[in-house]
This record gives C-alpha cells, structure tokens and sequence, in this order.
C-alpha cells in the first residue's frame, strides 16, 4: 500500500512537472478554431458609387494544422447609413418637397439604408516572424466568397402599400455574384484560450450583377454587370479548441 501511495506521488509530481510540455508558448499545435469578429469598411468600384461606408459583424470557422496552414469558412454580415441615391429611389411616392407620402396622405419618415453580406471559404497561413510562439506570427489569407449588398427600405412611422411586400425588391437595387477576398494582419494565440485574437485588413474584389430585373422607380429593366470593391479593417476574438500532447512516463 505505501509503495503504491509513493508511486501515485511521484505520478502526480511528474505530471504537473510536465504539464507545460506541448503548449501553445513551445509547440505549433494542430486547433479548431472559432472566430468572432467585426469590422469597418469602405467601398470602391460600382459598389462604391451606391453607398458609403459601412460596418459588418461575422463569424468564422477555421482549422489550424501543425504546419499552420489555415482552412476556413466565413460569414459577414454588413450594414451602412450611406445611401448615396437615397433621395432619388422612390421619386414617384414624393411629393413637391421631396418627402415620401403614406397610406393616410402625410409626410413618412422612411428608413434608408445599406445591407448585404459575404460567405465563403479561405485558405491561409501564419508564418511565426514575430510574436510570442510559434503558433503567432503575420497572417495571410485567400478566398472566394458570395458576396450580395442590396438597399434596405423601412418605413417606421406608417404603411407604404407601393414597397410593402414583393414591390419592395423593386426598389432594393440588389446585386450579388462571387468575389475574391484576401486578408493580411497579425494573428496572436496564448497558453489561455481566452487570449486569442487577430487583426488585419480585409479586401474584396466582387464581380456581382442585377438580382432585380425591373427598378420600378427609374421605370427601366436592369442587366448589368458590376465590378464592386471593398477594403475593410477587422477585429476578432478567437477560441482555439485543441488537445495538447499526451505526458509519457517510464518506470525501471
């Protein structure tokens, strides 16, 4: 009983002797990785001779190997105020003044806005230059993405039967199509998995087209092809989920 009382000892003094071996500070780990993130954009091209500035919250999920390459899969979801031609869409609803007129014959205060969004995948690598460990470093990433932004139309105050329901799209000037994305910044992972980040700078190079066949306020179809650009700044908070490598002991 004693011997196996000093055996249990010498075990447990072993294991947290060990215990630092195969971390994040000293080894490149293989993790699953589950990203949250948000940014700041602001668009070019096609894109950006319809809206201003914008905004986008996300979710990513990646898996990290020990040679750290990245493969990925990612979900933007973007907002704006900016609508640059937010005075001319519904120029039919307007009176003399400009203003939008409801159902009961008054002034409406409708909500103009931008939305869309981006999903796809990516491929990536982190190379360890610079950072804590081996698993930190400059981050680089390549992806192709759907990506889709649209005029979002919201009436607050009372009903606009002419863009309720489907007479909405009419208005919405929705595009969508693929888009390259790339994406250049720094990752950083610790030993505590609630110390994990990135941050970099996101770009996207959309080649999108008319969802809608008919804008009813400019009364003319819509087929065109449109190259849309977006340069962004994004954040995000990451939780790896990995195993870390098993302790060995060896008795005489």
């Amino acid at each position: 009983m004693k011997n196996a009382f000093f055996l249990s000892f010498f075990l447990v003094l072993g294991n947290l002797a060990t215990y630092g071996q195969g971390t994040v500070s000293d080894t490149t780990l293989s993790m699953s990785l589950f990203q949250f993130q948000g940014g700041l954009n602001e668009p070019f091209g096609d894109m950006g001779d319809l809206y201003g500035g914008n905004a986008s919250i996300g979710f990513s999920f990646a898996y990290k190997t020990r040679s750290n390459l990245l493969l990925g899969a990612d979900f933007t979801y973007i907002f704006g105020n900016t609508v640059r031609d937010a005075g001319n869409i519904m120029r039919e609803l307007r009176n003399n003044q400009g203003d939008i007129i409801g159902i009961q014959g008054e002034p409406i205060n409708a909500l103009i806005q931008m939305r869309g969004l981006t999903a796809g995948f990516y491929l990536g690598k982190i190379w360890p230059i610079f950072g804590p460990n081996p698993n930190s470093g400059l981050v680089a990433k390549l992806g192709l993405v759907y990506f889709e932004h649209r005029t979002w139309i919201e009436s607050r105050e009372d009903e606009i039967p002419p863009i309720e329901g489907e007479y909405r799209k009419g208005y919405d000037r929705k595009r969508a199509g693929l888009a390259a994305y790339q994406f250049i910044g720094y990752q950083h992972f610790s030993d505590s998995r609630f110390a994990n980040f990135f941050a970099g700078f996101d770009f996207y190079q959309g080649f999108t087209t008319d969802y809608r066949s008919y804008n009813i306020d400019e009364m003319q179809r819509t087929n065109g092809d449109y190259f849309d650009l977006m340069v962004g700044l994004r954040v995000g908070w990451v939780i790896p989920v990995y195993r870390q490598e098993a302790n060995k002991f060896y008795l005489d």
